[in-house]
């Protein structure tokens, strides 16, 4: 359908907005195989253009969760549905008829083409997903797990203890580690001070890790409760000074209880502490939980 009117335009996008206003114009949807040999068919977007020549793609595939959840294959598989629509996009722009494109890959096609009215572009472009797009709406609703090890919540305090003057000598008792004998691995102690020891938990926000990061905290609150056992009754080979005698032992947990998601992770975590051994805090920030930590060790000093 070849428009008339102002010069037509294209634009590819991957977030669909909303905007004001109702439009009309012709709405394409692209499928293709995921591999060569496959009756398997997937959506990889949809491009529309309007009665006034603008030409607008949307692909259906998230690109950072498609690769998250999927890993080098689903790469590939975004990066095809990204070229497709791009390639039906500039066709159409140029030819005003999309049935006469010629696809860039091969078991690609239009498996649809249809009029359409609504609010935007943008809005029949999200329609048509919905409506032709299964994995689409699944990456939608996905979450990536957040892991705190990967964030390094110990790395981000002790770079707040550093920028403080009167406390960045304390750097150096961040990630201790404690001979154990030869036949066990070192213990790795978050923070341990003269006066004060503790370990970081960065509470997630997705309900996905929750259980992850339980089973996470539960492994700290032992390590904290075995620390303070083997200081209690130090060994020489544990490589203690005798000034390093820590009294106060804590889970520190970097979140917030204002989140629905986090209180409920932070409730569990408090339920399972032994109180009579270990303590535990929920700080806001590292910054907040670097400032904790100087006060501490000052404070018992």
């Amino acid at each position: 359908m070849q428009s008339s009117g102002p010069p037509a335009t294209v634009h590819l996008i991957e977030a669909v907005t909303a905007r004001n206003g109702r439009v009309e114009g012709v709405r394409a949807v692209i499928e293709f195989a995921p591999k060569l040999v496959s009756l398997e068919r997937l959506c990889a977007g949809v491009v529309v253009r309007t009665t006034d020549g603008e030409v607008i793609a949307g692909c259906a595939l998230d690109k950072r969760k498609i690769e998250n959840a999927f890993g080098l294959a689903g790469k590939a598989i975004y990066e095809i549905a990204h070229a497709l629509c791009a390639s039906l996009a500039q066709h159409w722009l140029g030819e005003g008829d999309p049935q006469t494109w010629i696809p860039p890959f091969e078991g690609a096609s239009i498996a649809r083409v249809n009029e359409f009215t609504a609010r935007s572009a943008e809005a029949a472009i999200q329609q048509g997903l919905e409506l032709h797009s299964t994995l689409g709406t699944l990456l939608a609703h996905y979450e990536i797990a957040e892991q705190s090890r990967n964030v390094n919540i110990v790395e981000r305090v002790k770079t707040a203890v550093k920028r403080d003057v009167n406390a960045k000598h304390l750097t150096t008792r961040f990630n201790r580690t404690l001979p154990l004998g030869r036949d066990a691995a070192p213990m790795r102690v978050d923070f341990l001070g003269q006066n004060f020891a503790c370990y970081f938990l960065q509470v997630v926000r997705s309900a996905r890790s929750s259980e992850v990061n339980a089973e996470r905290a539960l492994g700290k609150l032992f390590e904290l409760q075995t620390l303070k056992r083997f200081i209690a009754k130090p060994k020489k080979s544990l490589g203690l000074l005798e000034e390093e005698r820590p009294k106060h032992f804590e889970l520190v947990m970097i979140g917030s209880r204002t989140d629905a998601i986090q209180r409920r992770i932070v409730y569990q975590v408090e339920a399972m502490a032994d109180k009579s051994q270990v303590d535990t805090l929920v700080l806001d920030s590292a910054i907040a939980a670097a400032e904790h930590v100087a006060h501490k060790e000052r404070l018992a000093a």
